[in-house]
Order: C-alpha cells, then sequence, then structure tokens
C-alpha cells in the first residue's frame, strides 16, 4: 500500500510538472461558436482528456467553475489531482449500475448551484468517438446547454496501443481548440459531432460558403 501510494505522488508530480510546461510553451487557437452562460455542460473526446485540463482552466474564466466527472477508481486520483491544479473539481462516478446514484446526485445538485460540468464523451472506455448518453441526459433534464470541445495539435504522442489513442501535446505545440454551443440537447436527439478541431474548423468553412 505505500509503494502504491508513493507511485501515485510520483505521478502526480510529473504530471503537474508537464502541464506546467505546457502552459508555458503551447500556443491555443480558439474557434468558438459559443455565448458563454452561468451553467453548461461541456462535452470532449476521451483522447484529448490531458490537455482538457488547460482547456478548462482558461473556460473558468469565462463561465462559472467547471465540475469534470472522473471514474471513481484509482485512475481517477490522478485525474482529479490535476483538476484541482487548474481551478476545477472532481466529480468521482463510479463505473457500471453503481454510477446511477451519483448521477442521480449530480442532476439534482444542478438545479441548486450554478456550476458548469464536464464529461467525457466517450469514457471511461469507449468505443472510441461513439458519444454515451450521459452528456445529453444532463443537458436536458437540467435544461442547460450542451457545448462540444474539439482538439487538434500540431505536434503530440498518440498511444495508438490504448482505446481511446490518448494524446499527450509536446511542448511548443499548437492546438487549436473550437467549441460550439449546440443549445439544449436530449439524449435521444445526439447531434453529429466532429471529431477533431479541424474537423469542427471545416464544418464551419464549408457552411459558409454554401
Amino acid at each position: 500500500m505505500k509503494t502504491e501510494k508513493i507511485t501515485e505522488n510520483v505521478l502526480q508530480w510529473l504530471f503537474t510538472k508537464y502541464l506546467t510546461l505546457l502552459e508555458k510553451t503551447v500556443k491555443i487557437n480558439w474557434h468558438e461558436e459559443n455565448e458563454y452562460g452561468e451553467s453548461q455542460i461541456f462535452g470532449f473526446w476521451h483522447e484529448d482528456s490531458f490537455f482538457m485540463n488547460l482547456v478548462l482552466d482558461r473556460l473558468a474564466d469565462k463561465t462559472t467553475p467547471v465540475d469534470v466527472i472522473v471514474t471513481a477508481d484509482t485512475r481517477g486520483n490522478y485525474i482529479e489531482h490535476m483538476i484541482k491544479r487548474c481551478g476545477g473539481n472532481a466529480l468521482r462516478v463510479p463505473d457500471g449500475y453503481k454510477a446511477f446514484g451519483a448521477l442521480k446526485k449530480i442532476v439534482c445538485d444542478s438545479y441548486e448551484k450554478a456550476h458548469s460540468i464536464a464529461v467525457a464523451l466517450d469514457g471511461p472506455l469507449g468505443p472510441r468517438h461513439e458519444p454515451k448518453k450521459l452528456a445529453f441526459y444532463l443537458s436536458e433534464h437540467a435544461e442547460e446547454s450542451f457545448v462540444g470541445i474539439s482538439l487538434s495539435y500540431s505536434s503530440c504522442i498518440r498511444l495508438t496501443r490504448r482505446w481511446d489513442k490518448y494524446v499527450i501535446p509536446l511542448p511548443f505545440t499548437t492546438v487549436d481548440v473550437a467549441v460550439k454551443d449546440y443549445g439544449v440537447v436530449s439524449k435521444k436527439a445526439i447531434p453529429d459531432l466532429p471529431v477533431s478541431a479541424e474537423a469542427q474548423i471545416r464544418e464551419v468553412c464549408i457552411t459558409q460558403t454554401v
């Protein structure tokens, strides 16, 4: 147990230091189709989870504090540490059927306090780029806009053996962040979502030229 705790602390230190390095060296280009309100439901792809810490840190200046839904298992410890470092709050939710009670509480809390919620659309275990219903369930029941966030990187390491092809941006990378407000979205009417900021930008250009 002691060894596991030491390992966890070391990893948290490494992740935090790397986030700080990225914060100082990465250039972010924002492409926004969104009017920020007091409370919104932010959705992003699981592969972008690492850099989303810095994205949500920037969004905190534009909207209410952001609560991020993360797994309740050991993996969530590292994620929670990074989220707190970036000024957010982690909502720990167990996988499977045990999630129902935690999610019910999240919905109830959304009526009582002004805050935004962020969730990995295809998390925690995929399939990749197939959005689950959670974000849209929250949007529908809390009557808050769903805002999709997609990212593209000029340079990164992609862990291709993982189901999500997890992305680790490299220092001095340029990251495009596309933000689009879809309004209140029902879990029965999930829109087609771009898999990258590049795809979102291309879609906007096509629409403008039609």
